[in-house]
């Protein structure tokens, strides 16, 4: 941790998207509070800041970064401490919005010929219970190629391409027809070598088999399907982002020239 003489340095920690935290340090130096934004992940992390229309006085910030893996932005946001009522609970979001992605748009380069290996064992087949565009949830950007496999609680997940894991959650049992249960969804992310980013999503209560920093190959098992998060009933949410949480389409061997249809069974052949 940074030590700096007669400053008072604490952590506490900020939500970037669907459960997912970025530690933060704070930092009061003479009449000034200056937080840092310190990346735990193992990918960079994107972040965009805009000060609250409510507050009116002026104080320093990055409008634009980004923190490289494991990596550190130092004085991202610097408040007077005239502003600051309390130091030791600071809510940065009284002053400002604050948007974080993982990835970083200057190293991130689609393949989009690469074809994946469907997310399930191999002679398994399994009905697609939603496909791009459909339109219960993936009528958004960081949806909009997403594909709902059927997969049943107690099947195994496994990896649709090899990578580095860089973000499990497998300690939720919530699960409700809202978005307002999108954030206890079980799930893992793997980073893959162009720099896009495959979300599982649904995992069951303790379904996660592997761990942060491990190197997936193809074919691996790497959960357990559940029934956790934003949704109607169990089944594997598979969708690969680029930058900015933008999802993008893909192929799957076997069906290169498909679009895998709503209702339709696919089996994994390889």
């Amino acid at each position: 941790m940074r030590q700096i003489a007669f400053s008072i340095t604490l952590l506490f920690f900020i939500k970037v998207s669907h459960g997912q935290t970025i530690e933060t340090q704070k930092i009061i130096d003479q009449d000034s509070l200056r937080i840092d934004f310190i990346n735990p992940f193992l990918c960079a992390v994107e972040f965009y800041i805009a000060p609250i229309d409510s507050v009116k006085q002026n104080f320093k910030f990055n409008k634009h970064f980004i923190i490289q893996a494991k990596d550190t932005c130092f004085s991202a946001l610097k408040l007077p401490l005239s502003i600051v009522k309390d130091t030791s609970k600071v809510n940065i979001t009284k002053f400002i919005k604050l948007k974080g992605t993982l990835g970083d748009p200057n190293k991130i380069k689609p393949n989009y010929r690469y074809q994946y290996t469907l997310p399930y064992q191999k002679g398994k087949s399994y009905k697609i219970v939603q496909t791009f565009g459909g339109k219960f949830s993936h009528n958004i950007k960081n949806s909009k190629y997403a594909i709902d496999f059927g997969l049943q609680i107690g099947d195994t997940i496994t990896a649709a391409r090899n990578g580095i894991v860089i973000f499990v959650k497998g300690d939720s049992k919530k699960h409700g027809k809202t978005r307002k249960y999108i954030d206890f969804a079980n799930r893992i992310k793997i980073l893959h070598n162009d720099g896009t980013i495959a979300d599982y999503v649904h995992l069951d209560y303790n379904g996660v088999l592997v761990k942060v920093g491990d190197y997936i190959t193809t074919g691996q098992p790497i959960g357990i399907s559940g029934l956790t998060g934003f949704t109607k009933g169990p089944h594997l949410h598979f969708v690969v982002f680029k930058e900015r949480s933008i999802s993008i389409p893909i192929i799957f061997k076997g069906y290169k020239n498909k679009t895998l249809k709503k209702h339709e069974y696919y089996k994994r052949r390889k």
